[in-house]
């Protein structure tokens, strides 16, 4: 038995030590969920009556956007900004990873629009699925969604880049969204369509 036991010590493989992983701001996103929260509240205020169209969606997320780069901006006149999180702990940020974050922030409220245009588009469902064309519809209302996204995107780049002049003013957002929007009358119209069969059904956050 003895000689058993020797022989089973020869074979048995040794367990590894068991290496950890410690996540970082980088991995749980923190960053960005903290903004995107931010600007999520911010244009709870003022969306409030529920009587809005595309356009003010719009015009409100990147005004939120707007005015939290502003914040984070200031918060970092000193330096890098204290933070502390749930699951990753206390940490030192710099300008550029608040920025990145806010970017991905910016992003994620951009699917939401996404969704938010789908369920304007789909509040009438029995014209829509009994459509004789809904493959085209469906088509044509993708195209719609990725149309508001892609303003959306240049929109942010038109405040970036006014952002660093010298004679940059703040609450430009509005106007960038409304210049960009009145450029293409073809989603205006398409946008004054939907929201005339759908306004009741305004629920955007």
């Amino acid at each position: 038995m003895k000689a058993l036991r020797e022989k089973l010590k020869e074979v048995k493989p040794e367990v590894e030590e068991t290496i950890g992983y410690e996540l970082t701001i980088q991995d749980t996103k923190e960053v960005a969920w903290e903004h995107y929260t931010a600007m999520r509240e911010y244009s709870g205020l003022t969306l409030q009556d529920g009587n809005y169209n595309l356009e003010d969606v719009m015009k409100s997320v990147l005004d939120a956007y707007e005015t939290r780069y502003n914040q984070i901006v200031k918060e970092h006149e000193n330096g890098d900004r204290w933070v502390s999180y749930d699951l990753t702990g206390e940490h030192m940020l710099t300008l550029e990873e608040d920025l990145a974050g806010l970017d991905r922030a910016y992003h994620m409220r951009l699917a939401n629009l996404a969704g938010y245009i789908v369920c304007q588009q789909t509040n009438d469902g029995s014209k829509f699925f009994h459509s004789a064309n809904m493959k085209k519809d469906a088509a044509e209302q993708k195209e719609y969604r990725d149309t508001a996204v892609s303003m959306m995107e240049r929109a942010q780049k038109r405040f970036l880049e006014m952002r660093e002049k010298t004679d940059y003013k703040e609450g430009v957002a509005k106007s960038i969204i409304w210049d960009i929007m009145s450029n293409d009358m073809i989603f205006v119209e398409k946008t004054r369509e939907l929201f005339a069969k759908t306004i009741s059904y305004n629920a955007f956050s």
